[in-house]
């Protein structure tokens, strides 16, 4: 919609209004359509995503999750550096595989189940 309102010649400003009024609460930010604008006024017209470098957040999945418990299961010591060593998956997902998935906290270098 924010790409028709443009093509119509509507300001950003106008497009937000319009937005707000058919979708309220759930309206993009109005950075986002800012932004938007600013884009389309370049001539960047591709509506898709592009591809960007980076770990996907796919790698917290069952397969990754079972491969933590397992290691954790087997020594209560391991580390963060061990695991992403082992699994090859990044710091901040192998904090989420830990605390939200497995509920586990560390406590004396040792990994328990949180309370």
């Amino acid at each position: 919609m924010i790409f028709y309102n443009f093509k119509c010649n509507l300001t950003a400003r106008q497009n937000l209004a319009r937005l707000r009024t058919a979708f309220g609460d759930e309206t993009p930010c109005n950075t986002t359509i800012y932004n938007w604008f600013a884009e389309f006024k370049r001539g960047c017209v591709n509506l898709s995503d592009e591809f960007r470098d980076g770990r996907l957040s796919t790698f917290v999945n069952n397969k990754n999750i079972d491969a933590v418990r397992r290691m954790v299961e087997s020594d209560r010591h391991v580390n963060n550096h061990g695991i992403r060593i082992s699994l090859g998956i990044d710091m901040s997902q192998i904090q989420s595989i830990l605390h939200k998935h497995l509920g586990m906290k560390n406590l004396c270098s040792r990994w328990i189940p949180q309370i």
